[in-house]
């Protein structure tokens, strides 16, 4: 069995070159630097869209070490934006959740599941929710960094703090979860906000919240798969590529979705980073702009 080599950076450099990506002639030691700032399987993650394989070897066809760079740092700056982006989003999300549930059911309410959720859901998982939800609660308000909910005007009896003061220790996935729970009425009054039904809102809210973790961890983002393709906004359909009838699970598909939830809370968001970030990387070609989801290369003037 070969067990992995330990190879040097201007060792992996080779390797690289040998597989067909281009690098520029006389820059040796700076490329190996470079090499070993990243990292070798973190550029390698970032040209598998270019390679091919011919038996067991790996080959890589129309990669030069410039646009493979560029790929990886583009990447980075696309993630820092979006990130910034949908932490927007969390935070009316919140606001709206803690405005809806404050006025109807008092500052206290939301600790009692049974008058705000969905009463098909049976008797004993609402129950089993609330208790684990209450009991993580107490531990984020040990690690908030909020002073008003900690203050005692702002907590009842129990020690539990006020709605409003509440969602500040709320994970985007955690508000996510208590929006699932909701009844029916109360879904509707939070989607029609963004004129979405209550489905099509946790769909896209899914994703972006999985695209957020993304963000978080360092991943790949513009070669990533949406494996569950989440809802749409018809506004930007006509902006992404289409393979077999089907709509791109790529990027873009989230970008179209972040664009569209701004443009309902703040219309007058910038946009520019983002644009900048996927003109970079589709630089003119519409293979590039297939590549990340968009049906052109002019498809992000939406932006």
């Amino acid at each position: 069995m070969n067990r992995p080599r330990s190879l040097s950076p201007k060792k992996q450099r080779q390797l690289m070159e040998k597989r067909g990506i281009i690098f520029p002639k006389n820059t040796h030691k700076q490329d190996a630097e470079k090499i070993q700032e990243i990292g070798y399987y973190k550029l390698k993650e970032f040209a598998i869209p270019f390679s091919v394989k011919k038996g067991k070897r790996l080959r890589y066809k129309n990669l030069t070490f410039a646009n493979l760079l560029k790929r990886y740092y583009q990447d980075k700056n696309l993630r820092i934006y979006l990130l910034h982006a949908i932490e927007n989003v969390e935070v009316y999300l919140n606001n709206l959740i803690a405005t809806l549930l404050g006025d109807k059911y008092g500052a206290f309410g939301y600790l009692e599941f049974k008058e705000w959720c969905d009463r098909s859901i049976p008797k004993f998982e609402i129950e089993e929710k609330q208790f684990y939800f209450k009991n993580n609660l107490l531990k984020e308000m040990k690690r908030s960094n909020l002073p008003d909910i900690k203050a005692p005007n702002n907590q009842n009896e129990d020690g539990f703090p006020s709605v409003w003061t509440m969602v500040d220790c709320l994970t985007f996935g955690e508000s996510i979860f208590l929006f699932s729970i909701m009844s029916k009425k109360n879904k509707e009054k939070i989607s029609n906000v963004f004129d979405l039904t209550p489905r099509e809102l946790y769909s896209c809210l899914k994703c972006l919240n999985m695209i957020r973790i993304v963000c978080c961890h360092n991943s790949n983002l513009i070669d990533i798969s949406i494996r569950t393709r989440s809802s749409m906004p018809h506004k930007y359909k006509n902006v992404l590529f289409k393979v077999n009838g089907n709509y791109t699970n790529r990027v873009a598909l989230v970008i179209t979705l972040v664009k569209y939830f701004l443009n309902k809370i703040n219309p007058k968001y910038n946009f520019n980073n983002i644009y900048y970030a996927l003109q970079s990387l589709i630089d003119n070609d519409d293979n590039e702009a297939h590549r990340l989801g968009f049906k052109n290369k002019n498809a992000i003037k939406f932006l």
